[in-house]
């Protein structure tokens, strides 16, 4: 009797969790798989949003080599990653580090330094564009230090540069957030057996908080490059890829290619290889982070 009663139970947890489950799942595939789907099936017509797709194949995934417009923004993006992904990383690993040394007001300070990351990213694109216009505070600073002033978002060498830096104010905050709770996790224990041995300082950081740390590193890693790779608002509101397509990533350029110029079919393709980039360069920096001792 008794066993029959624990089956019942058991089925009836089953049954119940598999009801509270259906809600996601049903999000997941309805929200995430099903376009993934789609726009592959897209990728293959010619389709206008005005007429019934046409059948073409392979057309537009042949032609990528050759196209100007993806090669440039896939380069651009490639660049863009790079320049922000190892900086902003190293510039919240030191942030998270220095707050783990405050003694008073501990709060206020995580507060204050997580702040960039909680605001509107379209407000925080609208400020930054208003602080790299030509008669801006970024040229007040660098003409007040003898410099002459820069057109940031006027010139295809510097409208890069000040979206770079754009990203860097906005995103360390929040990698600073995951890199501190890496540092909280770590047993206290740890440093003070090193402390007995006559560790200290750079030894400390390489045999001790490093190696307890890469779980961590990895996640911030991976999520940086992927959030690099997806970024969108930035070069959309402040430069709309301008100038001369200087700022166009794929995203942007995913975007113009579907809605400006109703070409859904190359836009899926763009969005195809794009989708495929990003799972495996996760796919990749996961496998190179892993614990390989687990």
């Amino acid at each position: 009797m008794k066993i029959g009663q624990s089956r019942f139970r058991q089925s009836n947890v089953t049954v119940w969790g598999i009801v509270f489950a259906l809600p996601a799942l049903g999000y997941i595939l309805l929200f995430q798989l099903y376009p993934i789907l789609f726009s592959f099936y897209i990728s293959l017509h010619d389709y206008d949003l005005l007429s019934d797709p046409v059948y073409v194949g392979f057309k537009h995934f042949a032609a990528l080599p050759h196209d100007r417009a993806f090669m440039s923004s896939l380069w651009i993006t490639i660049a863009y990653v790079a320049y922000t992904v190892v900086p902003v990383l190293g510039l919240s690993f030191v942030m998270a580090w220095a707050l783990t040394q405050v003694r008073t007001s501990r709060r206020l300070w995580r507060t204050l330094l997580f702040i960039p990351s909680v605001m509107p990213i379209v407000s925080v694109a609208l400020v930054w564009k208003l602080i790299f216009n030509f008669n801006g505070p970024m040229n007040d600073a660098v003409t007040s230090l003898g410099g002459s002033p820069i057109p940031w978002l006027n010139n295809s060498n510097y409208a890069p540069i000040a979206l770079v830096i754009m990203s860097w104010w906005h995103a360390a905050s929040y990698y600073m957030i995951i890199f501190l709770a890496g540092f909280l996790a770590i047993p206290r224990d740890y440093y003070e057996a090193a402390s007995i041995d006559g560790a200290r300082g750079f030894q400390v950081l390489r045999y001790i908080t490093l190696p307890a740390m890469k779980p961590t590193i990895a996640l911030a890693v991976v999520l940086s490059t992927v959030n690099g790779l997806k970024t969108f608002a930035f070069q959309q509101i402040v430069t709309d890829g301008g100038p001369a397509n200087s700022t166009q990533i794929m995203t942007l350029l995913i975007y113009k290619t579907s809605f400006s110029y109703l070409d859904m079919g190359r836009a899926s393709a763009y969005s195809v290889v794009l989708f495929g980039g990003i799972l495996l360069v996760s796919l990749v920096q996961i496998w190179l982070l892993r614990d390989r001792n687990a």
